[in-house]
């Protein structure tokens, strides 16, 4: 009776953990990439989809159709429309359907070909204002491209039940000439400029293309890597115990070895990891893999890898959909990295993070996780998914135990639904506890109430300066040493903006409130009075000693103006 019982059980579990995207597409054809052109042309077969009336097809907004057909025979091309109504478009694509005179309005072919051509910018110069991880970005020397956000090849999302088929098997044949290295996720890096790779199980379709190096340690992959072989070696063993961590609590296995890419932005500023199983990417300047052999970055570099790992469960295993499903694959990924902090480097540190974090959230009141409707709800997606989301969870474990947070993390990870929304997450807590009161408590005090975030504070007994003040100290008058700061908004420098206006620096003796309000008129006269086109940024400045505001402004005026074209002008109170 317990082997029948056991053998059922194992045919659940795996249902459920396979459940995320029930039929997986198939993705066939030719790719051709130019790294010094920018260029990046398909044509390509998307078959075995699941049968859905409302659908879109994403597709990133700079690729060129030539056409769209059914791929089944040489068919006419079908005449295809855009859509402005996917709002859960992450904005890097275009949203396209095939019209049909039917109840949906939309006809979907078992087979659909698409031929298309896109043509980016060649940025090896760093001169973009921005990098991220839809960006089908080429510095130079690479192609990066993800297969979920950028939409390079076109991706299936059915609306009824909010499901993007980003995952896919494929068979695709890639040719770049002036590539040393090509690699789809999923599959092993190909030297050379020509590499047919396929893959028999679901992907998304991460590329990574140009003239680079790759290493092999134990099975793992690591490209572009700054790091020698030895301090490979060693990360790899690093990489490797997180794993066994996980899958230690999770009792679920990572299925391959991961591949780990080191890769610059197209612009200045941008740095970042994205995961996309089993392919975690570190888009950055300065060290990356080599961080890691270091004293005083080291662990750093661990916390922000162990986060990505456990993206191999919280985006990988189960993807999460509706309006909680972002907080809850970034929260749960982040939780899990705090633990793994804990256990590895200790309470100091830990401790540290967590006050970090809480300091950063006094800029956010967040709103409790049964009022989120919408992603708009989070008010600032980083500060809700990234900090208070984590310490959310961490609260409910101290109110739990350790043993019953794990069996909520298996819960989210495997218990079947279609919409992983707040019922789901309450819903998996609730069985999970399995006491009323103790349920209705940590509802209460968590979920529903306005001073989440206090309560989360107190019960993991946070202790920062900002929050030890009461609020009868906080409305205390003081003396403040203060300034205000303008500069243009944007292209500083150029002949209509480079003008910065500054205050000298005065004292004002009153609470927080009171120069609040002191300060409005201020900033006020100071916009009506821009002498930059583009607009202008403005701050106010205040310190607690005359020689930190000096120090400040010293600072302030050395960086705008360190470009030079810039006047300061003093502006009179």
């Amino acid at each position: 009776m317990k082997i029948i019982f056991l053998i059922i059980h194992l045919l659940l579990l795996f249902s459920i953990i396979n459940y995320g995207q029930d039929t997986i597409p198939h993705v066939q054809g030719k790719v051709t990439i130019s790294i010094k052109k920018g260029t990046i042309e398909c044509d390509l077969i998307l078959s075995n989809m699941p049968r859905i009336s409302d659908y879109y097809l994403r597709l990133n907004s700079g690729m060129n159709i030539r056409n769209i057909t059914n791929a089944e025979r040489p068919m006419s091309p079908l005449n295809f429309e855009r859509s402005f109504q996917d709002s859960l478009s992450y904005g890097e694509s275009l949203s396209y359907f095939i019209p049909a005179n039917n109840k949906s309005g939309k006809y979907l072919p078992y087979a659909i070909r698409f031929n298309y051509v896109g043509m980016y910018p060649v940025i090896f110069d760093t001169s973009s204002v921005a990098d991220w991880r839809g960006n089908i970005a080429f510095n130079g020397t690479s192609i990066r491209a993800d297969g979920l956000q950028s939409a390079w090849s076109p991706i299936l999302y059915d609306i009824t039940t909010d499901t993007r088929y980003d995952k896919v098997t494929y068979d695709l044949d890639v040719t770049c000439n002036d590539c040393a290295v090509i690699f789809v996720n999923g599959s092993q890096p190909v030297s050379g400029t020509h590499a047919k790779v396929s893959s028999t199980s679901a992907q998304d379709l991460t590329i990574f293309a140009g003239d680079y190096k790759s290493v092999s340690i134990n099975g793992t992959y690591f490209l572009n890597p700054d790091a020698d072989e030895n301090q490979l070696t060693e990360l790899e063993k690093s990489l490797d115990s997180i794993k066994g961590y996980f899958e230690k609590k999770l009792l679920i296995p990572y299925k391959s070895k991961e591949v780990y890419i080191q890769t610059t932005p197209v612009s200045k500023k941008n740095s970042w990891l994205f995961a996309s199983y089993p392919t975690i990417i570190k888009v950055g300047w300065g060290e990356g893999m080599k961080s890691f052999a270091s004293k005083t970055k080291g662990d750093g570099f661990i916390q922000y890898m162990s986060h990505e790992l456990a993206h191999y469960y919280f985006g990988n295993t189960r993807t999460f959909n509706s309006e909680l499903g972002d907080m809850i694959t970034e929260g749960f990924a982040e939780f899990l990295s705090l633990h793994l902090t804990k256990v590895w480097f200790g309470d100091s540190l830990y401790n540290d993070i967590l006050q970090r974090k809480i300091q950063v959230l006094s800029n956010l009141t967040p709103i409790p996780i049964s009022k989120v409707h919408a992603k708009s709800d989070y008010q600032n997606r980083e500060l809700y998914v990234y900090y208070y989301a984590p310490l959310l969870f961490l609260a409910v474990e101290k109110e739990i135990g350790e043993e019953k947070i794990w069996e909520w993390t298996k819960s989210l990870i495997q218990s079947p639904t279609t919409f992983t929304n707040y019922l789901f997450l309450e819903h998996t807590l609730k069985n999970v506890v399995d006491d009323k009161s103790k349920f209705e408590l940590l509802r209460g005090k968590y979920f529903y109430s306005e001073k989440s975030l206090q309560n989360i504070v107190s019960t993991l007994d946070i202790h920062t300066k900002e929050l030890s003040v009461s609020k009868a100290e906080e409305n205390k008058a003081k003396s403040y040493y203060y300034f205000f700061f303008s500069r243009p908004s944007q292209d500083a420098g150029s002949s209509q903006n480079h003008v910065i206006r500054h205050t000298e620096i005065m004292q004002i003796t009153c609470t927080k409130e009171e120069l609040s309000a002191m300060a409005k008129p201020i900033f006020k006269r100071i916009n009506d009075e821009c002498e930059n086109d583009s607009g202008c940024f403005s701050d106010l400045n205040f310190y607690d000693s005359l020689e930190s505001a000096q120090a400040a402004l010293q600072r302030w005026l050395e960086w705008a103006t360190k470009d030079g074209g810039m006047q300061v002008k003093i502006l009179k109170p």
